[in-house]
C-alpha cells in the first residue's frame, strides 16, 4: 500500500475544515473588531479575492483583507504586522483550496519565476498551500522544509509545525506575507 500524500489524506482535510470552523469562531471578535477598525480607518474594500496557485497547479481566489497600496492606514499595518491579514483564507481551507498548514500560497506570476530551474518545483504542488508554512531551522520559511513537509507529511508533523509556529509566533516581527 502505498503512502498518502497531504492532498489524498482524509484526516488532514477533516483537521483542516475542524480548525478552519474554529479559526473563525475564536477569532470571530477580532474579525469584527477589525472589520469596524478597517472600516473606521478608511473607505474602500475589507477583504479581497487575491489569484494563488494550488494544489497540482491549479489557481483560486484566495481571501485575505484588502491592502491599501500606500500601505494604508495605521489600523491597517498593525493589522498585516499581526499576522492577521490571512485570516480570511480560513474560508478557503473550508473550500478546499488551502490547507492550515502548507507550502507558501503563491501568486501565477511568484510560480513562473520560482519554476524557473528548479526540477523539484512541482513536488510543492502536491499539497495545498497553507495559512502556515513550514519553517527551516533559522524559523523562517524556506524551500527545503516545504519541500520535506510535503515528502515526510503525517498528522504529527502538521501539529509539530503548528505548534513551532506558535512558539515562533511570539517572536517573529512581521508575519504578513504579500
Amino acid at each position: 500500500m502505498g503512502v498518502v500524500g497531504p492532498a489524498r489524506s482524509v484526516s488532514k482535510r477533516m483537521l483542516d475544515v475542524l480548525g478552519a470552523v474554529l479559526v473563525l469562531v475564536f477569532f470571530l471578535p477580532v474579525g469584527l473588531v477589525m472589520i469596524a477598525g478597517i472600516r473606521c480607518s478608511r473607505r474602500g474594500p475589507i477583504f479581497t479575492r487575491v489569484e494563488t496557485v494550488g494544489l497540482h497547479g491549479r489557481t483560486f481566489g484566495r481571501w485575505r483583507l484588502y491592502r491599501p497600496i500606500e500601505g494604508g492606514t495605521l489600523f491597517d499595518q498593525v493589522l498585516w504586522r499581526a499576522g492577521l491579514a490571512d485570516l480570511p483564507s480560513a474560508v478557503n481551507v473550508i473550500e478546499g483550496d488551502m490547507s492550515l498548514i502548507g507550502p507558501r500560497p503563491h501568486s501565477p506570476g511568484q510560480d513562473a519565476y520560482l519554476r524557473q530551474g528548479r526540477s523539484d518545483y512541482a513536488r510543492r504542488l502536491e499539497a495545498r498551500p497553507g495559512m502556515i508554512w513550514p519553517r527551516g531551522a533559522e524559523g523562517e520559511p524556506s524551500w527545503n522544509a516545504e519541500l520535506d513537509y510535503v515528502v515526510r507529511w503525517s498528522v504529527f508533523l502538521d501539529l509539530r509545525v503548528a505548534a513551532l509556529y506558535a512558539i515562533q509566533g511570539l517572536f517573529r516581527e512581521e508575519q504578513g506575507v504579500d
